[in-house]
């Protein structure tokens, strides 16, 4: 027979598991954690055990089909898991297979609706040792972080546990089961809160370690911390910005950021603010100016604060000193930009490439668009061609040869080579160089200079050239000298002949002019750089004027008509064709303008020009014409003429008129 007190004992205990559930199902909500949602389920089950009791006791026909041993295993279950989860212990395999075989067992129960209290108390005797061993746990983990609320719950758990134990046996007496749903009612609640009690006291004791965290890390990071309101006024400084900033912690507060940034920034800050307003988080780095006048370059991580509502709270930064850094990106640029400048104008290629016969080019500068045609763009990773394919085939494996050994050596090279413009132009290169090795000593690169060397090989080929020709015209000279000292000696031979019928003082002119003629032929062929054959028309003029002045005539007396073409002729021919237009002018002079008058029109022409096979060499006057006499005076001079034209297997061809002569010696121009 029941007691009267047990039904309302039962029913006053229901409202406490509402209660307890949206407790837990609140916190699981706020805080995510597996524990409170296991005493969730749990407080649901003790809820349905509280509906089944009412039933039981209430006399109601349906409870028959009740399952109040699953029930009463399932809250036990889960009472258990929240415990392990809390405590932070594993539901180890002993307890999965005890469970497990528990709950098939209780389920065997309900199904055969069994009353026996022996098969009833292995369920009861899981559920009461479950309650020992975790009331045994929480008292282990006490001294971890000290707790009064874990020691209060570490002995309700084991009391109620002792007294789970004893429920198959109250069964035998009904008369006393209020007092066992009173006692269980108890424990049920007083666990519930005690739990809660402890899970304040861990998250409290949790929040402190936290915030104890959190205050070292503020305090000893090497990054500063800046926090800004609304209206950019600080709220928040760790010790290392203020560090950076130059003032104490307590000196920042309140200060504006505009106070730290220089006039021609402001517009950047503002742009940034409104960014942050606007949700944006950023990282940047940034100018700022200390009290002292000290520049600082902070990079920052920027992030908006917003309150719940969504509106805009202020900034926080998160700071690094990269004053340093800047200043070596500053000079480093500059070093970079001299010597981007110094490679850019050097008159070569400054490279670096790697040891292969393609000597494929990391890089190169852009001197080899001059020596080369080719853009460094199209030797890197030889993306249009190879170094190699450019050198000559004669030269590449001399070159990689001589590398080789260089390396082998631990010396720089030295290469001289040649190479084919994009144009197909060949040039000479010069290359010095040497190995890039790492610290182990292997081989990683190569680097050097190569300079436009084709200059250079020209003018050995001129040097080597213009000593050759040097010593041919050494022994040139000599044998001229020889022969037009042997010419001098034979024509004044010939004058010694006529001395007794000539003036004496005429003789030495005539001897003077032909010798200065000769010397005018030999200054015209060997007084400039290289032998030219192309000297006449310069001699010409020259010759002319010294004859002029050695008979007394004035430029302004005879006008004097040139027109001489600058023909090559052999060095042989020059002599005789130099004496015979002395003496073809010297006869002009002496006997052509006798009979003008100082104010008559006296005209020299002088031609000098190439007519097919032939060279011709045309002088006119317009003086009295040739004598028919056929002893003329001068005949001496006449004789030499035919007799050097002769030498240049030529013929003179005598145009004389009355009114002026033209004399045209012709021969041939191979000669």
């Amino acid at each position: 027979m029941t007691h009267p007190w047990l039904l309302p004992t039962i029913i006053a205990a229901t409202p406490s598991a509402f209660f307890l559930i949206l407790i837990y199902l609140y916190l699981y909500n706020k805080e995510g954690q597996k524990a409170l949602l296991a005493w969730s389920i749990c407080w649901i089950f003790h809820l349905l055990g509280y509906i089944g009791n009412i039933m039981q006791v209430g006399g109601v026909d349906s409870y028959r089909y009740f399952p109040a041993f699953s029930i009463d295993f399932i809250r036990a279950l889960f009472q258990f898991l929240g415990c392990l989860y809390f405590l932070n212990k594993s539901f180890s395999r002993p307890f999965q297979i005890l469970f497990g075989s528990a709950g098939l067992w209780a389920l065997y129960l309900d199904i055969e609706k069994t009353k026996d209290p022996y098969m009833i108390w292995p369920i009861y005797l899981l559920i009461g040792g479950s309650q020992i061993y975790t009331g045994i746990i929480f008292l282990r983990t006490k001294n971890l972080i000290p707790s009064i609320g874990k020691i209060i719950a570490g002995w309700i758990f084991i009391l109620w546990g002792i007294h789970v134990l004893n429920y198959p046996f109250v069964r035998f007496h009904p008369e006393f089961g209020f007092i066992g749903f009173f006692l269980a009612g108890l424990f049920r609640f007083s666990s519930a809160i005690v739990i809660l009690l402890v899970f304040f006291e861990e998250t409290k004791a949790a929040l402190s370690k936290t915030e104890g965290n959190y205050k070292k890390i503020v305090d000893t990071t090497l990054e500063g911390i800046w926090l800004i309101n609304k209206e950019n006024n600080t709220t928040f400084v760790n010790s290392k910005m203020a560090e950076f900033l130059g003032m104490s912690e307590k000196e920042l507060i309140g200060k504006n950021l505009y106070e730290f940034v220089t006039p021609e920034a402001t517009d950047i800050v503002n742009k940034r603010l409104e960014e942050r307003k606007q949700g944006k988080a950023e990282v940047h780095d940034f100018y700022f100016k200390r009290p002292d006048g000290e520049p600082v370059w902070l990079l920052m991580s920027a992030n908006p604060i917003f309150d719940p509502q969504g509106n805009y709270e202020g900034s926080l930064a998160m700071c690094t000193d990269i004053t340093y850094y800047k200043k070596t990106e500053t000079a480093l640029k500059e070093s970079e930009r001299q010597l981007s400048t110094l490679i850019r104008n050097l008159p070569g290629i400054a490279y670096r490439c790697a040891y292969d016969p393609d000597w494929t080019m990391e890089f190169i500068s852009e001197g080899c668009f001059e020596l080369t045609g080719y853009s460094p763009s199209d030797f890197v990773s030889n993306r249009t061609i190879t170094y190699g394919e450019i050198m000559h085939p004669e030269d590449t494996e001399r070159v990689f040869q001589e590398v080789t050994e260089a390396i082998g050596k631990n010396l720089p090279y030295q290469l001289l080579y040649r190479i084919y413009k994009r144009s197909g132009e060949m040039r000479w290169a010069f290359e010095q160089g040497s190995a890039v090795k790492g610290e182990n000593g292997e081989l990683i690169a190569l680097e050097g200079f190569i300079a436009d060397f084709t200059q250079v090989k020209l003018a050995e080929e001129i040097m080597a050239n213009s000593l050759q020709e040097k010593d041919i015209l050494l022994k040139e000279v000599h044998h001229r000298v020889k022969n037009y000292l042997q010419v001098l000696s034979s024509l004044l031979s010939i004058q010694l002949e006529q001395v007794e019928a000539t003036n004496p003082t005429q003789v030495l002119t005539e001897s003077q002019n032909r010798i200065l003629s000769m010397a005018y032929v030999h200054e015209s062929l060997y007084g400039k750089h290289r032998i030219s054959d192309e000297f006449f028309p310069e001699f010409v003029s020259r010759l002319v004027d010294s004859l002029l002045k050695s008979f007394g005539h004035k430029k302004e007396e005879i006008q004097i008509f040139l027109n001489c073409e600058s023909l090559p002729i052999k060095q042989n021919s020059a002599i005789p064709i130099g004496l015979i237009l002395n003496e073809l002018v010297t006869n002009i002079l002496k006997h052509a303008f006798l009979f003008k008058k100082h104010s008559e029109e006296k005209i020299i022409k002088i031609s000098f020009y190439k007519d097919g096979n032939w060279i011709h060499l045309d002088v006119t006057d317009n003086g009295k014409g040739k004598s028919s006499d056929p002893k003329p005076e001068d005949s001496m001079g006449l004789e030499l003429v035919e007799l050097l034209t002769k030498q240049l297997k030529g013929s003179v061809m005598d145009l004389s008129s009355e009114q002026g002569t033209v004399t045209r010696i012709r021969f041939p121009a191979s000669y």
